[in-house]
């Protein structure tokens, strides 16, 4: 009983008192009176202290019930091992039936791993994929979840429909984020001082960037750091093609496949892209090394003035701030090919580390609970303190952090956001862009041939004709 009820219940007793007096025409002492007050507030604190007891207890015993259940997860462990340790911690404190048991596989080999699971039906109990199709072609390995999604979760988050297929809030649902994810690109201040620019304005368009290359190639400094595998199609290739769609009907044909890669607004993109590299704005050796980690590695050591990267989880502020010192990273959003484009700056955000229950799993609630958890406050707010993730949830604490002005930059650069274009590409055109990209740089190919190459890979994709 709340306290303002048990001091109703006590003026209604002495109001009682008062005309059970009056009526009976006697008087009553005002000790009397006073010892039945504390009579009635005592009877009342016992019966709080009861229903509390009794709430404790069947509490206890709920949970005593419940049979050990230890629940296998399945990620890449992005932001390192600490986070993940702390938020099963957390999580089984929560639920303390629920062990948590990691198989953290590093990202370049996730999808052998993955496979294999896939292929056995058997395995971890969650799976993590990023959005997109990379998620979707993987649909029939995972539980849809959309009965048991909330009103109030999906009000609670930045983004959740990037976790139904084709983005589409009406079609089945697959997963929860705790990750708002999306590409920005960094730089070394020191650097850019030590080329002579001015690190508090950075290039905004690809001419201006020309030109700081080329100051920073003359003291012995590569402009870019570069590196094969899927940061091409997903950190790369999103930031060039967004100059040459110029509507969402656009952003729609592309993802169900419907232009073909001879279309001028894709092959135009390919030619982008092999003009960037055949600039010399790579460190040496580019093309035969993977992004993660030694494209990355190049521009920690101080041999690349920039760099790609995310907002969240890997190769992101935390990542370079730790290693380099948060006060020599700057953030920027991409360089624009036309300023005036329709999607120019936009930040390509979507959720991220998508968490899915697996199809196979026989502890259906338990996964659920550990999914609902990963996008919670208290795990949002653990993400952002021990990993550098920017939080899906909304309501995290941005306090946190105050040793990163990349971090608050990047606060203001997330609102302004379109449809991530890079999860649009099937496997197979995620594979084959990286692959011709790798070509293009060491000109094995023409950029003809690359749109052969990716055509091929869009007809043998069978997910996106659908």
């Amino acid at each position: 009983m709340k306290k303002g009820l048990k001091w109703l219940v006590v003026l209604l007793v002495i109001s009682a008192m008062v005309v059970s007096v009056g009526l009976a025409g006697c008087k009553a002492t005002t000790a009397a009176a006073t010892t039945a007050v504390e009579t009635t507030v005592a009877a009342t604190t016992a019966a709080e202290t009861t229903v509390a007891v009794a709430t404790t207890v069947a509490a206890t015993e709920t949970t005593a019930a419940k049979k050990p259940v230890t629940l296998k997860v399945l990620n890449w462990a992005p932001g390192g091992q600490a986070f993940w340790d702390a938020t099963a911690k957390a999580f089984s404190a929560k639920y303390p039936w629920i062990t948590v048991e990691y198989e953290s596989v590093p990202f370049e080999r996730y999808y052998e791993k993955q496979g294999a699971y896939i292929t056995s039906r058997s395995g971890s109990d969650v799976m993590v994929n990023n959005s997109g199709f990379e998620l979707w072609e993987r649909k029939d390995s995972y539980m849809p979840i959309t009965d048991m999604m909330t009103q109030e979760l999906k009000d609670s988050l930045y983004n959740w429909s990037d976790c139904c297929l084709y983005f589409d809030k009406n079609q089945p649902l697959y997963g929860i984020s705790p990750s708002y994810q999306g590409n920005v690109m960094y730089y070394n201040i020191d650097i850019i001082k030590k080329a002579g620019l001015d690190p508090a304005k950075p290039p905004k368009t690809w001419e201006e960037f020309a030109t700081w290359a080329d100051a920073i190639k003359k003291i012995g400094k590569a402009p870019l750091a570069m590196g094969i595998t899927t940061t091409i199609a997903y950190w790369f290739f999103p930031e060039i093609l967004k100059y040459y769609i110029t509507s969402d009907q656009d952003i729609q044909d592309f993802m169900k496949g419907k232009i073909p890669w001879s279309d001028p607004r894709l092959k135009n993109t390919l030619a982008k892209m092999a003009e960037i590299a055949g600039k010399g704005w790579f460190q040496d050796g580019a093309a035969s090394t993977t992004y993660l980690p030694d494209g990355g590695d190049a521009f920690i050591r101080g041999d690349t003035a920039f760099a790609y990267g995310i907002a969240s989880d890997v190769f992101n502020w935390k990542t370079w701030g730790d290693a380099m010192g948060y006060d020599k990273i700057g953030v920027m959003r991409w360089p624009a090919i036309d300023a005036n484009a329709p999607f120019a700056y936009k930040f390509s955000g979507l959720a991220g580390l998508t968490h899915g229950i697996s199809a196979w799993t026989d502890k259906k609630d338990d996964a659920w609970l550990y999914v609902q958890w990963m996008a919670s406050k208290e795990n949002a707010d653990l993400f952002l303190k021990l990993a550098g993730g920017q939080p899906n949830y909304k309501g995290f604490d941005k306090s946190i952090i105050t040793n990163s002005p990349a971090f608050t930059a990047i606060q203001d650069i997330l609102p302004n956001n379109m449809p991530h274009l890079g999860v649009l590409l099937s496997g197979r055109e995620g594979d084959t862009l990286s692959r011709g990209y790798q070509q293009i740089m060491t000109k094995e190919i023409t950029v003809d041939q690359w749109v052969t190459m990716m055509q091929a890979a869009l007809d043998q994709s069978e997910e996106k004709k659908q």
